[in-house]
């Protein structure tokens, strides 16, 4: 499947800010199950972007912007064409037994460890510990765990942020893919099943959004995506853009500012299937925004922060957090 993505963050604040240190995480990588055709970024006001990869790999477009400004737009737009395995639960059909070198692999050791977002805590070791024993086929576990994650989970908007723990998802019961996610991965770290985070976008009719779910450690097969959230497996609909160990390694969006203003965050995604790769898919109009009032879909403004009291000081930029829905009547794998 061919996809234009449309990716567009802007911050607004209420007294001008500056000295503005800024990574931006909305390049898609190509892989054996996606090819990026092409990635433009555009950044108001204008700064030279240096590129650099990651630990985990992961593009990172960073810039810095000095004198003072009150809006920030950051528009993203990529060509991706998606080729995903169609039969991933092939991969899963070996016995799960953690002890051999096969869930061992050195491309695995940070994945079976806790992470900042799904860290030992009171309400995880509960819920751990009300887990069955893991046994069976690895597509058995990986299929049990979801069915956990999503009976112990309520998907609800506006309950947590972008840097929610998964303790905290777990006392309120609620939470959005993010949430999902995390308490998946501290699931499968629990028994002995290496999995990581994906942050991405996913295509659904009616919905679309930037979204977040897993993969997990086959052992000779590889890593294999699963989203907890929708109870499948991954298709030609997810383009993944970035992995780490939870979503502190990956936001789409991280900085710091200098200023006493209110900060306050909008994001909007469209993502269009297309025959062809069109000769000015990197044009962006001025006058009318690819995302016009009928074809925008994510908003995360939030309440504005508290103003400064004393000396003015680097803040941190807020988070887009990962919230694609769940879709009704889902079925099976993850």
């Amino acid at each position: 499947m061919l996809l234009r993505i449309q990716h567009e963050t802007r911050l607004t604040y209420s007294e001008p800010v500056s000295e503005t240190v800024f990574e931006v995480r909305t390049a898609p990588p190509s892989d054996d199950e996606q090819t990026n055709l092409g990635f433009h970024l555009r950044i108001s006001p204008a700064a030279p972007v240096t590129l650099y990869r990651d630990g985990f790999g992961n593009r990172v477009d960073l810039f810095n912007i000095l004198t003072p400004y009150r809006e920030l737009l950051i528009r993203a737009t990529s060509i991706v064409r998606t080729h995903r395995d169609p039969n991933p639960a092939l991969r899963l059909q070996g016995a799960f037994d953690p002890s051999p070198t096969d869930f061992h692999d050195l491309e695995t050791i940070e994945f079976a460890l806790p992470s900042p977002l799904a860290r030992p805590s009171s309400e995880l070791d509960a819920f751990l510990a009300s887990l069955d024993r893991p046994s069976g086929r690895v597509l058995d576990v990986v299929q049990s765990l979801g069915e956990k994650v999503r009976s112990t989970l309520i998907y609800e908007k506006k309950v947590t942020t972008a840097r929610t723990p998964v303790a905290e998802a777990l006392r309120l019961g609620r939470g959005v893919c993010q949430d999902f996610a995390h308490l998946y991965l501290a699931a499968c770290r629990g028994v002995g099943l290496p999995a990581r985070y994906v942050s991405g976008y996913v295509r659904q009719e009616g919905e679309v959004a930037t979204h977040a779910w897993c993969q997990v450690w086959s052992g000779q097969g590889g890593w294999v995506d699963v989203d907890p959230t929708r109870g499948v497996f991954t298709n030609d609909d997810y383009i993944k853009i970035a992995v780490g160990r939870d979503y502190s390694d990956v936001p789409p969006n991280r900085g710091v500012w200098k200023g006493r203003a209110d900060e306050t965050i909008a994001v909007s995604v469209k993502i269009d299937p297309i025959d062809r790769v069109p000769n000015d898919w990197s044009d962006w109009s001025v006058s009318q925004a690819p995302w016009s009032v009928a074809s925008w879909i994510q908003s995360q403004a939030r309440q504005p922060r508290p103003r400064l009291s004393s000396q003015v000081g680097y803040r941190q930029q807020q988070g887009q957090q990962q919230q694609a829905e769940p879709m009704v009547n889902s079925s099976s794998p993850g």
